[in-house]
C-alpha cells in the first residue's frame, strides 16, 4: 500500500506552462523572462483613457501599419538572449576594450606615436561617430518601444545599449586623443563635420529621416535592414582594415570588438524578417518596399563613408570599399529572406 498522501503527489507534479501552449516542456529561462512582457498591448494600450496621446501614437503608428507582425508572436532570437546573458557577455567585451583604451593612454607607445595619416584617419572618420551612434541609439529604442512582440523588444533593447556602449567608448577615446594632441581639435571639430562636411551628410540625413519614421514597419526595416548594417560595415568593419592599414592596431582592434554587436544585432533581424516575408506575399512586397525606399540614402551613405576612411590615405580605394559594404549588405538581405536590390 502506498504511503504517499494526495497531497504529496500533487506537490511532485510537473507544473504546467499555459502560456506557452502545448509546448511539450519545461521552457527556458529566455523564455520565462521574456514571454509576453510587452505591456502595451491590451485592449486599451497604456491602461489609461483611449484619447491619451499614446495610446493615439501606438494605434496609429503600430497596430495601424500595413505590415501584419502578428508572425513575429513566434519569433526567438536566435542568440537567446537574456539580461544576465548580455551582461556577462558585455562585460568580457568591455574588460577588452578597457585594456585597448589603456594601452592608448600611455605615452610611450600609445597615442603619441600614431602617425599623422592614423590621426586624419580618426578626425574625419572616427570621433565624429558618436553623432551617428546616438542617433542609432535612439531609433533602436523607438522600435524598441513600438515593438508588438516582447521577443523582439528585447532584441531591440540589447540593441539600444550596444550603441550607448559605441557612443561611450567613442567619446573615452576622443578625450584621449585630445589630450594626446591638442592642437588637432579632437573633441571640439566633431560637430562642424557631422552638421557641414559633405561625406557625412548621407549618413547625417538618413539618421534625421528614420527620427522621423513614425510607422514601426518603417522604423525597423530603414534602421535594421538599411541603415545600421551599412553603417556598420563602413565604419567599424572597412574602417577596422583602413586603421589597420595606417598602423593604428588598437582603433581597428576596437572596431572590430563592436562590431561583434552588430553581427549579433542582424543575427535576430534577419531571423524577425524571414518570419515577416515568409507570413504572406504581402507582407514580402511591404518589406520590400521599405527596402527600396531606403535604397538609395543607403549607396549614398557607402559612397560618402568610403570617401571619409580614404580622403587621407588612399582616395583610389573609396570605390571598392563603397562596392564592399553594398556587396555585405547585399549577402545580408538575401540572408534576411529578401531578394538582393537591384
Amino acid at each position: 500500500m502506498s504511503t504517499v498522501s494526495p497531497v504529496s503527489a500533487r506537490a511532485r507534479r510537473a507544473k504546467t506552462w499555459s502560456s506557452f501552449g502545448n509546448l511539450g516542456r519545461k521552457p527556458s529561462e529566455y523564455e520565462v523572462v521574456t514571454h509576453r512582457m510587452n505591456h502595451t498591448t491590451g485592449t486599451v494600450p497604456l491602461e489609461m483613457g483611449p484619447e491619451v496621446h499614446g495610446n493615439r501614437w501606438l494605434l496609429k503608428h503600430r497596430d495601424a501599419i500595413a505590415l501584419d507582425v502578428a508572425p513575429l508572436e513566434d519569433f526567438r532570437d536566435p542568440d537567446a538572449m537574456t539580461y544576465r546573458k548580455y551582461t556577462t557577455e558585455q562585460d568580457q567585451q568591455e574588460t577588452v576594450i578597457d585594456g585597448l583604451l589603456a594601452q592608448a593612454a600611455d605615452g610611450g607607445r600609445g597615442d603619441a606615436l600614431l602617425s599623422a595619416a592614423a590621426l586624419d584617419l580618426l578626425q574625419a572618420a572616427l570621433t565624429p561617430t558618436r553623432y551617428l551612434g546616438h542617433g542609432l541609439q535612439m531609433v533602436s529604442a523607438y522600435v524598441q518601444q513600438l515593438a508588438r512582440s516582447s521577443y523582439v523588444a528585447n532584441c531591440a533593447s540589447f540593441q539600444t545599449a550596444d550603441q550607448l556602449r559605441r557612443v561611450q567608448r567613442v567619446a573615452y577615446r576622443t578625450r584621449q586623443l585630445a589630450d594626446a594632441h591638442p592642437q588637432r581639435g579632437f573633441g571640439r571639430s566633431e560637430r562642424q563635420a557631422w552638421e557641414q562636411a559633405p561625406d557625412w551628410q548621407p549618413a547625417r540625413e538618413a539618421i534625421e529621416r528614420l527620427l522621423v519614421a513614425f510607422d514601426w514597419d518603417e522604423a525597423f526595416v530603414g534602421l535594421n535592414l538599411v541603415v545600421k548594417p551599412l553603417a556598420d560595415e563602413l565604419h567599424l568593419r572597412s574602417f577596422a582594415a583602413v586603421a589597420r592599414e595606417a598602423g593604428d592596431e588598437l582603433d581597428a582592434q576596437m572596431a572590430e570588438n563592436l562590431f561583434r554587436d552588430a553581427l549579433r544585432q542582424r543575427r535576430w533581424t534577419a531571423a524577425a524578417t524571414r518570419l515577416l516575408v515568409g507570413a504572406s506575399e504581402a507582407n514580402a512586397q511591404r518589406v520590400a518596399a521599405l527596402v527600396a525606399q531606403w535604397q538609395r540614402l543607403g549607396e549614398r551613405m557607402a559612397e560618402g563613408g568610403a570617401r571619409l576612411l580614404t580622403q587621407h590615405h588612399d582616395p583610389a580605394q573609396a570605390e571598392t570599399i563603397a562596392d564592399a559594404a553594398l556587396v555585405e549588405w547585399q549577402r545580408f538581405l538575401i540572408e534576411a529572406g529578401l531578394p538582393a536590390s537591384a
